[in-house]
């Protein structure tokens, strides 16, 4: 990042719990005031502008408060990425490799290629990415 400053990848289940009170929205608070206070660097793929949509809508978000939603991560200044074509194809590799879906595995390749560590509230996708040391989970953060 800029300035030596760490960047740090969050995937959907990480973003949606700063618009969802559920458990753990207090640690998912805590990566947006380090990004404020610029402490860390937050990057994503732009799949997760899609995905929280998704996870917004079957929670009962209606259409004004999906567009809010956006218009927060836009406004917070997160920097959000489209994915080239070698780590589109990383992707495609990675979900085979580890038997997990092309959306979790874009976040993977994703944080592979920027060099950053990823954050995650997902501990099925955890459990079959042991081994991959720059994935963690969310609670594990620390500024």
């Amino acid at each position: 990042g800029i300035l030596g400053m760490a960047q740090v990848v969050l995937d959907t289940s990480v973003i949606a719990k700063l618009f969802l009170k559920e458990e753990g929205s207090g640690t998912a608070t805590a990566f947006k005031d380090s990004y404020i206070k610029g402490k860390i660097d937050i990057v994503m793929p732009s799949l997760v502008k899609y995905e929280l949509m998704n996870v917004l809508k079957y929670k009962g978000f209606t259409k004004r408060e999906i567009i809010e939603a956006l218009e927060v991560i836009r406004d917070y200044g997160f920097l959000i990425l489209e994915l080239e074509d070698a780590v589109i194809n990383r992707t495609a590799e990675i979900s085979v490799d580890y038997d997990i879906s092309a959306y979790d595995a874009t976040f993977i390749a994703f944080a592979q290629d920027v060099g950053a560590m990823l954050y995650t509230a997902d501990r099925k996708l955890l459990a079959k990415v042991r081994q991959v040391k720059f994935v963690k989970h969310f609670s594990e953060f620390v500024e």
